[in-house]
């Protein structure tokens, strides 16, 4: 007869499992960074997926020998003691060869099927970089080291809440969002990392219509336990494993328990909806360093906030896409999108002109470019070029006092509120993404103000703020500028 399997064995072994994940999870990052893209075997699998898997392998297995189940190079059988490792190297690999970021390396141990340690790591998470959650049975929840504790057991689908669903739903967004609502939704590749960021407050729930296995959802579900949440398969049923590491494949619907009843009962299928076309398309190779894009997405992050999503924001990000793809500054092209957006409802007269140099700040190469490339754009505004050359040195690096003395002494918050669109985006310059609390960031992330949701004001969709992420990417990967 086997041992009794020791309780505190998974608490023991948490921070090695940890520390061998971020290692692999490296590798995913410069993967990504890669001149021409991923390596790939067809448009669903990748080489590097299999390599972290035996690279997984060694390092848990030399931590507690066990059966070990994996995505890639199957099971590895061993002495039954009751644990078995279940592991998906790389999850949402197709997305990742799509050029989408937020797939994630995932890793659960088992004993006697249920789930006792859960590491789930997203190297490339769009809106908060490299994002690591773990949880071992006796012990607390940690996102990046810190302890998180949530209790989702009678949270509600309610408005400011956030569902996390595939990386494709932004094309259908009035069919997702009315099955979300109250609550606006976000993609995301991962289905381990949506199930993690539940359990860790960021959202209300998560589904997958796709049929779907232990070795995608046995990290998340493990942290969700955790977090008080609920995992269950399209028919109601509680997801299970058995002491194989196996479970029955099916779609699943995974949050707050009351939050997954509602949205069970809603329609997921048979859309009609046009799909819609992407507003900012990024191609390899894909070399903007993780650093710079914080700062960036955190600037573009703190204009919607600081702006409320208000004329300033929308004017901004009109100047922000009018750039897309140019390098070279031709007030003409952002004149004729900034009198576009006013002929289809943007405020003009409530949106300060200073909010263009936001955009040019991101776009210019360095902060001499930034501030010429404002004079051009509003030579009546000579605030202008120095808001311009501080956006710009700050996401390159600058300390908060180089970027305070370039904006002209303007002084930089590190916490909220944020008055202005100014405000919000040079503290988003100066300290990135995560210098805003995740319901402000969540807030503009599901901004869709579209006319078949029954907003109050339907927007056009370049006034949507969704796709900030991967428009501060494109501004900031066009190649050399000239004025």
């Amino acid at each position: 007869m086997p041992s009794a399997p020791q309780t505190s064995l998974p608490l023991n072994i948490l921070a090695k499992v940890v520390e061998a994940v971020t290692e692999v999870g490296r590798l995913v990052a410069s993967e990504f960074a890669l001149p021409d893209g991923p390596r790939f075997s067809d448009h669903v699998t990748a080489p590097l997926d299999t390599e972290i898997e035996l690279l997984l392998r060694d390092r848990l297995l030399a931590l507690m020998p066990a059966r070990f189940v994996g995505e890639e190079a199957g099971v590895l059988e061993a002495p039954a003691n009751g644990y078995c490792w279940v592991v998906d190297p790389h999850d949402g690999t197709r997305a990742f060869l799509e050029g989408r970021r937020g797939s994630a390396v995932s890793v659960a141990l088992l004993r006697y099927g249920t789930p006792v340690l859960a590491v789930v790591y997203a190297p490339t998470s769009p809106d908060r970089g490299p994002d690591l959650i773990s949880w071992a049975e006796g012990g607390p929840i940690a996102r990046n080291g810190a302890v998180v504790t949530i209790d989702l057991r009678d949270r509600e689908l309610a408005t400011g809440d956030v569902v996390f669903l595939n990386h494709g739903a932004w094309q259908r967004p009035v069919w997702h969002g009315k099955a979300c609502a109250p609550a606006g939704f976000m993609p995301l590749p991962s289905i381990a990392y949506r199930l993690a960021r539940i359990a860790v407050g960021d959202g209300i729930a998560t589904l997958t219509l796709r049929p779907v296995n232990a070795l995608d959802i046995a990290a998340g579900h493990a942290l969700l336990i955790a977090a008080g949440g609920v995992l269950v398969a399209e028919d109601g049923v509680p997801v299970t494993y058995n002491e194989q590491g196996e479970s029955r494949p099916s779609a699943c619907f995974g949050g707050a328990p009351r939050a997954v009843e509602v949205l069970r009962g809603r329609t997921w299928r048979g859309s009609t909806e046009p799909r819609r076309e992407p507003r900012v398309t990024l191609s390899w190779p894909r070399l903007v360093r993780e650093a710079t894009l914080d700062r960036a997405a955190g600037c573009l992050f703190g204009l919607a906030i600081g702006g409320g999503l208000g004329p300033e924001t929308e004017l901004a990000l009109i100047v922000a896409r009018s750039l897309v793809g140019q390098r070279t500054y031709d007030r003409a092209v952002v004149d004729t999108a900034v009198r576009a957006w006013v002929e289809t409802g943007g405020v003009a007269a409530h949106a300060s002109s200073l909010v263009r140099a936001v955009p040019i700040g991101l776009w210019a190469g360095n902060a001499d470019e930034a501030a010429a490339a404002a004079r051009i754009d509003c030579p009546d505004s000579p605030g202008s070029p120095a808001l311009a050359a501080a956006v710009a040195a700050g996401t390159r690096g600058a300390t908060p006092a180089e970027i305070e003395r370039l904006a002209g002494g303007l002084e930089i918050a590190a916490a909220g509120p944020w008055a202005s669109a100014v405000s919000g985006a040079l503290a988003g310059a100066a300290y990135g993404r995560c210098v805003f609390s995740t319901p402000q960031v969540m807030r503009v992330l599901t901004w869709r103000p579209d006319e078949g949701l029954g907003v109050t004001r339907p927007r056009p969709e370049n006034c949507w703020t969704d796709d900030l992420v991967d428009l501060a990417e494109a501004l900031l990967c066009q190649g050399p500028r000239a004025l």
